[in-house]
């Protein structure tokens, strides 16, 4: 695993040559757009005096004169636009990224699924320096979802969210994700294992599922579409906390032959046979549990 990898961060490369105009974008959306729990329901609050999300939209058009071919900036200016209930040029925006590149996972899915689909702007804000568990993040949790869609920047990637006992984790700690597609009798699941490397003590290695149901509400927080999160923004955060403290929080970030690992492990899941039937989902993972050996996983 490696500590930098431009393949995987995308938009949140810091060497991205955008990078400056990224930053100024942040942080007008960082300013004036908040994702809330508003009892049982996440709403996204947009407060921006008048002009500045269009000022957002200005400076995403500089980022695109310097990197033309980059179209995820594309993306992002169509995020903006749509938070401005400007849809109808979001959408222009989305057609002609698909028209350079018809397979380009946000803006397919977002097209195909206008009315339920939700971009970037529409989840909770999470990065390293954050110490406190977003309410939204937290909601999630308490519903077992350990595996959510954050915004890093003015993108999505995924973090796994996990409730643990004790102090704060050492800062030399170190946290890495191995991801395995299991073809059980039942169907395939999705299982990942955290491994917590500590300064003084022996190695542990978490085990959990992701269920890979057929998408229903065609939301980007149905397994499915995670799976095909990761293999398009192939990083995650790890968070640990004890109640609403942040315990760890670490950016893990692939390299090249792991990104390819993970792009296959999604390949194989996008034909209606490869989705489990959630009643049998129980099934596959005691299955998995019980022939899926823990001590021959290699992290890298």
């Amino acid at each position: 695993m490696k500590t930098t990898s431009p393949l995987a961060l995308r938009l949140a490369d810091s060497a991205h040559p955008a990078h400056k105009q990224l930053e100024q974008v942040v942080e007008i959306i960082d300013k004036y757009v908040q994702v809330k729990l508003v009892g049982e329901r996440i709403a996204t609050k947009i407060s921006a005096p008048v002009g500045e999300m269009e000022r957002a939209v200005s400076i995403l058009d500089e980022a695109i004169a310097i990197c033309p071919d980059d179209v995820d900036l594309f993306v992002a200016k169509a995020c903006v636009l749509h938070s401005s209930a400007q849809f109808k040029f979001a959408e222009e925006v989305l057609d002609m990224v698909l028209s350079k590149a018809p397979d380009h996972f946000e803006a397919k899915m977002w097209k195909n699924h206008w009315e339920t689909w939700s971009n970037a702007l529409r989840f909770p804000k999470w990065d390293e320096q954050l110490s406190s568990l977003h309410p939204v993040m937290a909601f999630h949790l308490q519903a077992d979802h350990h595996v959510q869609i954050v915004r890093d920047g003015i993108q999505k990637t995924l973090a796994i969210v996990s409730g643990v006992q004790g102090p704060p984790f050492d800062s030399r700690t170190q946290i890495k994700v191995k991801w395995v597609l299991s073809k059980t009798p039942y169907g395939p699941i999705v299982a990942y294992y955290p491994k917590i490397i500590e300064p003084l003590g022996e190695p542990s290695t978490m085990e959990a599922f992701l269920p890979i149901f057929q998408p229903t509400l065609f939301s980007p927080m149905e397994g499915y579409f995670l799976v095909q999160q990761l293999a398009f923004t192939p990083y995650c955060f790890v968070v640990f906390v004890s109640g609403d403290a942040v315990l760890l929080n670490r950016r893990i970030t692939y390299g090249q032959k792991t990104i390819r690992e993970i792009r296959e492990m999604a390949s194989q899941l996008v034909s209606p046979q490869s989705y489990l039937p959630q009643h049998q989902f129980q099934s596959a993972t005691q299955w998995h549990m019980n022939n899926f050996d823990m001590e021959r996983l290699t992290f890298k």
